[in-house]
Protein backbone atom coordinates (compact mmCIF):
# COMPACT_ATOMS: atom_id res chain seq x y z
CA UNK A 1 0.00 0.00 0.00
CA UNK A 2 1.58 3.24 -0.91
CA UNK A 3 1.74 6.00 1.70
CA UNK A 4 -0.62 8.91 1.02
CA UNK A 5 2.39 11.07 -0.26
CA UNK A 6 3.40 8.88 -2.67
CA UNK A 7 -0.34 8.00 -3.49
CA UNK A 8 -1.19 11.40 -4.39
CA UNK A 9 2.31 11.64 -6.48
CA UNK A 10 1.14 8.48 -8.54
CA UNK A 11 -2.44 10.22 -8.72
CA UNK A 12 -0.82 13.74 -10.19
CA UNK A 13 1.41 11.46 -12.72
CA UNK A 14 -1.51 9.91 -14.15
CA UNK A 15 -3.49 13.10 -14.13
CA UNK A 16 -0.73 14.99 -15.85
CA UNK A 17 -1.40 13.30 -19.58
CA UNK A 18 -4.45 14.19 -19.49
CA UNK A 19 -4.30 17.84 -18.17
CA UNK A 20 -1.38 18.32 -21.29
CA UNK A 21 -4.23 16.86 -24.14
CA UNK A 22 -7.06 18.49 -22.53
CA UNK A 23 -4.28 21.86 -22.81
CA UNK A 24 -3.77 21.20 -26.18
CA UNK A 25 -7.29 20.70 -27.28
CA UNK A 26 -8.26 23.93 -26.48
CA UNK A 27 -9.22 27.24 -28.64
CA UNK A 28 -6.75 30.57 -28.52
CA UNK A 29 -9.95 32.42 -26.15
CA UNK A 30 -10.07 29.55 -23.75
CA UNK A 31 -6.16 30.31 -22.64
CA UNK A 32 -6.14 33.37 -20.78
CA UNK A 33 -4.28 36.27 -21.99
CA UNK A 34 -0.83 37.28 -21.63
CA UNK A 35 -1.08 41.08 -21.54
CA UNK A 36 -4.35 43.94 -21.90
CA UNK A 37 -5.02 44.21 -25.24
CA UNK A 38 -3.43 40.53 -26.68
CA UNK A 39 -5.81 39.30 -29.40
CA UNK A 40 -6.96 36.27 -30.61
CA UNK A 41 -9.67 35.34 -33.09
CA UNK A 42 -12.39 33.91 -31.90
CA UNK A 43 -15.86 32.19 -32.81
CA UNK A 44 -17.40 33.36 -35.52
CA UNK A 45 -14.67 35.52 -36.83
CA UNK A 46 -14.90 37.74 -33.46
CA UNK A 47 -11.42 39.16 -32.82
CA UNK A 48 -11.07 38.90 -29.02
CA UNK A 49 -8.77 41.17 -26.66
CA UNK A 50 -7.52 40.20 -23.42
CA UNK A 51 -9.26 42.02 -20.49
CA UNK A 52 -6.48 41.44 -17.45
CA UNK A 53 -8.22 41.01 -13.83
CA UNK A 54 -7.78 43.81 -11.64
CA UNK A 55 -9.42 46.37 -9.44
CA UNK A 56 -11.42 49.87 -10.06
CA UNK A 57 -13.72 52.30 -8.84
CA UNK A 58 -16.96 51.56 -10.09
CA UNK A 59 -19.43 54.19 -10.50
CA UNK A 60 -19.68 58.17 -10.66
CA UNK A 61 -20.35 60.98 -7.85
CA UNK A 62 -21.10 63.30 -11.12
CA UNK A 63 -23.94 60.66 -12.96
CA UNK A 64 -27.06 60.16 -12.25
CA UNK A 65 -28.41 58.45 -8.77
CA UNK A 66 -28.23 54.84 -9.83
CA UNK A 67 -24.35 55.33 -10.30
CA UNK A 68 -24.13 55.86 -6.77
CA UNK A 69 -22.25 55.28 -4.59
CA UNK A 70 -19.04 54.67 -6.34
CA UNK A 71 -17.35 51.89 -5.03
CA UNK A 72 -14.51 49.60 -5.21
CA UNK A 73 -14.81 46.26 -7.45
CA UNK A 74 -12.27 43.74 -7.80
CA UNK A 75 -12.75 41.25 -11.32
CA UNK A 76 -10.80 38.49 -10.28
CA UNK A 77 -10.36 36.62 -13.84
CA UNK A 78 -9.02 37.71 -17.03
CA UNK A 79 -11.65 37.78 -19.87
CA UNK A 80 -11.66 38.40 -23.75
CA UNK A 81 -13.73 40.41 -24.98
CA UNK A 82 -14.78 40.96 -28.38
CA UNK A 83 -13.11 44.23 -30.07
CA UNK A 84 -15.98 45.05 -32.01
CA UNK A 85 -19.95 44.80 -31.50
CA UNK A 86 -21.25 42.20 -33.25
CA UNK A 87 -21.86 42.82 -37.20
CA UNK A 88 -24.81 42.42 -39.31
CA UNK A 89 -22.57 39.74 -41.62
CA UNK A 90 -21.80 38.12 -38.39
CA UNK A 91 -25.11 38.16 -37.50
CA UNK A 92 -26.42 36.59 -40.84
CA UNK A 93 -23.75 33.87 -40.60
CA UNK A 94 -25.36 32.74 -37.11
CA UNK A 95 -28.61 32.58 -38.61
CA UNK A 96 -27.48 30.32 -41.18
CA UNK A 97 -25.37 27.83 -39.06
CA UNK A 98 -27.71 27.68 -35.83
CA UNK A 99 -30.79 28.03 -38.35
CA UNK A 100 -32.09 30.51 -36.50
CA UNK A 101 -34.87 33.25 -38.57
CA UNK A 102 -34.12 36.63 -39.01
CA UNK A 103 -36.64 38.61 -37.66
CA UNK A 104 -35.77 42.02 -38.38
CA UNK A 105 -35.40 44.24 -41.24
CA UNK A 106 -31.69 45.36 -42.45
CA UNK A 107 -31.39 48.71 -42.76
CA UNK A 108 -27.65 49.64 -42.53
CA UNK A 109 -26.15 50.60 -46.06
CA UNK A 110 -23.30 47.64 -45.40
CA UNK A 111 -22.60 44.57 -43.40
CA UNK A 112 -19.94 45.90 -41.22
CA UNK A 113 -22.65 47.72 -39.42
CA UNK A 114 -23.49 46.78 -36.03
CA UNK A 115 -26.56 44.14 -35.63
CA UNK A 116 -29.19 46.39 -34.47
CA UNK A 117 -32.78 45.23 -33.57
CA UNK A 118 -31.92 42.36 -31.42
CA UNK A 119 -33.56 41.72 -28.01
CA UNK A 120 -31.25 40.58 -24.80
CA UNK A 121 -32.83 36.98 -25.40
CA UNK A 122 -31.20 37.30 -28.99
CA UNK A 123 -28.05 37.88 -27.95
CA UNK A 124 -28.18 35.27 -25.17
CA UNK A 125 -29.06 32.70 -27.87
CA UNK A 126 -26.45 34.05 -30.31
CA UNK A 127 -23.39 33.64 -27.72
CA UNK A 128 -24.99 30.54 -25.95
CA UNK A 129 -24.76 28.83 -29.82
CA UNK A 130 -20.73 30.03 -29.92
CA UNK A 131 -19.50 29.19 -26.56
CA UNK A 132 -19.76 32.64 -25.51
CA UNK A 133 -21.18 34.90 -23.03
CA UNK A 134 -22.26 38.27 -22.73
CA UNK A 135 -20.38 40.97 -20.31
CA UNK A 136 -21.33 41.44 -17.01
CA UNK A 137 -21.89 44.81 -16.14
CA UNK A 138 -19.36 45.16 -13.98
CA UNK A 139 -16.76 43.56 -16.58
CA UNK A 140 -18.37 46.10 -19.25
CA UNK A 141 -17.39 48.97 -17.08
CA UNK A 142 -13.81 47.67 -16.27
CA UNK A 143 -13.11 47.11 -19.99
CA UNK A 144 -14.36 50.86 -20.83
CA UNK A 145 -12.66 52.09 -17.82
CA UNK A 146 -9.39 50.38 -16.62
CA UNK A 147 -8.10 50.90 -13.39
CA UNK A 148 -7.42 54.48 -13.99
CA UNK A 149 -11.16 54.84 -14.02
CA UNK A 150 -11.28 57.00 -17.21
CA UNK A 151 -14.45 58.92 -18.08
CA UNK A 152 -14.77 58.21 -21.94
CA UNK A 153 -12.90 54.94 -23.22
CA UNK A 154 -10.14 57.55 -24.72
CA UNK A 155 -9.58 59.19 -21.35
CA UNK A 156 -11.27 61.83 -19.26
CA UNK A 157 -12.07 65.44 -22.28
CA UNK A 158 -15.34 64.66 -24.55
CA UNK A 159 -14.66 64.80 -28.49
CA UNK A 160 -17.23 64.12 -30.24
CA UNK A 161 -15.48 63.74 -33.68
CA UNK A 162 -14.19 60.51 -31.64
CA UNK A 163 -17.35 58.11 -31.86
CA UNK A 164 -20.44 57.71 -33.46
CA UNK A 165 -22.81 60.34 -31.34
CA UNK A 166 -25.70 62.40 -31.77
CA UNK A 167 -23.54 65.27 -33.41
CA UNK A 168 -21.57 63.18 -35.03
CA UNK A 169 -23.79 60.26 -36.92
CA UNK A 170 -22.98 57.59 -39.55
CA UNK A 171 -24.43 58.89 -43.13
CA UNK A 172 -27.31 57.36 -42.84
CA UNK A 173 -27.71 59.49 -39.93
CA UNK A 174 -27.67 56.58 -37.24
CA UNK A 175 -24.94 53.93 -36.99
CA UNK A 176 -21.17 53.90 -38.11
CA UNK A 177 -19.23 50.37 -39.55
CA UNK A 178 -17.81 48.96 -36.61
CA UNK A 179 -14.19 50.24 -35.91
CA UNK A 180 -14.76 53.58 -37.98
CA UNK A 181 -13.34 55.76 -35.05
CA UNK A 182 -9.73 55.15 -34.67
CA UNK A 183 -10.37 57.71 -31.17
CA UNK A 184 -13.06 55.63 -29.44
CA UNK A 185 -10.50 52.54 -28.19
CA UNK A 186 -10.13 51.69 -24.26
CA UNK A 187 -7.22 50.99 -22.11
CA UNK A 188 -8.03 47.21 -23.26
CA UNK A 189 -8.25 47.68 -27.03
CA UNK A 190 -11.64 47.34 -27.49
CA UNK A 191 -13.57 49.57 -30.00
CA UNK A 192 -16.81 51.56 -30.20
CA UNK A 193 -17.67 51.62 -26.23
CA UNK A 194 -18.71 55.37 -26.22
CA UNK A 195 -20.93 55.32 -29.44
CA UNK A 196 -22.58 53.28 -31.85
CA UNK A 197 -25.55 50.76 -30.58
CA UNK A 198 -25.48 49.82 -26.75
CA UNK A 199 -24.71 46.80 -25.42
CA UNK A 200 -26.80 44.13 -23.71
CA UNK A 201 -25.31 43.09 -20.77
CA UNK A 202 -25.91 39.58 -18.32
CA UNK A 203 -27.23 41.17 -15.44
CA UNK A 204 -30.73 42.24 -14.46
CA UNK A 205 -30.76 46.01 -13.40
CA UNK A 206 -31.92 47.66 -10.54
CA UNK A 207 -31.12 51.53 -9.77
CA UNK A 208 -29.74 50.75 -6.05
CA UNK A 209 -28.12 47.68 -6.50
CA UNK A 210 -24.66 49.74 -6.18
CA UNK A 211 -25.70 50.02 -2.35
CA UNK A 212 -25.48 46.19 -1.50
CA UNK A 213 -23.13 44.79 -4.38
CA UNK A 214 -20.15 42.37 -3.60
CA UNK A 215 -17.05 43.79 -4.28
CA UNK A 216 -15.62 40.89 -6.14
CA UNK A 217 -17.02 39.76 -9.50
CA UNK A 218 -20.54 41.47 -9.21
CA UNK A 219 -23.28 39.58 -11.34
CA UNK A 220 -26.50 42.01 -10.93
CA UNK A 221 -29.90 40.92 -8.34
CA UNK A 222 -31.00 37.88 -8.44
CA UNK A 223 -34.08 39.08 -10.68
CA UNK A 224 -35.53 41.81 -12.27
CA UNK A 225 -37.87 43.59 -14.88
CA UNK A 226 -35.13 44.77 -17.30
CA UNK A 227 -31.57 43.67 -18.24
CA UNK A 228 -28.33 46.48 -17.97
CA UNK A 229 -27.31 47.70 -21.33
CA UNK A 230 -23.92 49.88 -21.45
CA UNK A 231 -22.19 52.31 -23.97
CA UNK A 232 -23.28 55.16 -25.86
CA UNK A 233 -25.31 54.89 -28.69
CA UNK A 234 -25.58 57.03 -32.26
CA UNK A 235 -28.26 59.50 -30.93
CA UNK A 236 -26.76 59.92 -27.13
CA UNK A 237 -25.27 63.20 -25.78
CA UNK A 238 -22.13 63.16 -24.33
CA UNK A 239 -23.53 62.38 -20.70
CA UNK A 240 -24.86 58.83 -22.19
CA UNK A 241 -21.14 58.17 -23.81
CA UNK A 242 -20.07 58.10 -20.28
CA UNK A 243 -18.30 54.61 -19.16
CA UNK A 244 -20.08 55.07 -15.72
CA UNK A 245 -23.15 55.62 -17.51
CA UNK A 246 -25.97 52.96 -16.56
CA UNK A 247 -29.07 51.96 -18.76
CA UNK A 248 -31.48 49.09 -18.85
CA UNK A 249 -34.29 47.89 -20.90
CA UNK A 250 -37.63 44.85 -21.53
CA UNK A 251 -34.98 42.07 -22.08
CA UNK A 252 -37.56 41.27 -24.69
CA UNK A 253 -37.35 44.27 -26.87
CA UNK A 254 -36.05 43.91 -30.24
CA UNK A 255 -36.67 47.20 -31.32
CA UNK A 256 -34.07 49.36 -28.98
CA UNK A 257 -30.61 50.23 -29.49
CA UNK A 258 -29.28 47.24 -28.12
CA UNK A 259 -26.38 45.46 -29.45
CA UNK A 260 -24.32 42.43 -28.81
CA UNK A 261 -20.56 42.36 -27.27
CA UNK A 262 -19.59 38.47 -26.54
CA UNK A 263 -16.90 37.69 -24.36
CA UNK A 264 -15.25 34.53 -22.66
CA UNK A 265 -13.75 33.81 -19.51
CA UNK A 266 -11.22 31.09 -19.40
Amino acid sequence: MLAPKAAVAALLALLAPLALVGAEDLQPWQRPGNQAGEEVRGPNGHIMVWVPPGAFLMGSDDGTEDERPVHRVRISRGFWLSKFEVTISQWLRYCREAQVLLRVDILAPALDYPMSGVSWHDVKAYCDFYGLSMPTEAQWEWAARGPDGRKYPWGNYWDETLCCNKANPGPEGFTCPVGAFAGDVSWCGARDMAGNLAEWCLDWYAAGYYSSSPDTDPRGPESGEERVQRGGYCWADPEDCRGARRSSDDPANDGGSGTARPCYTP
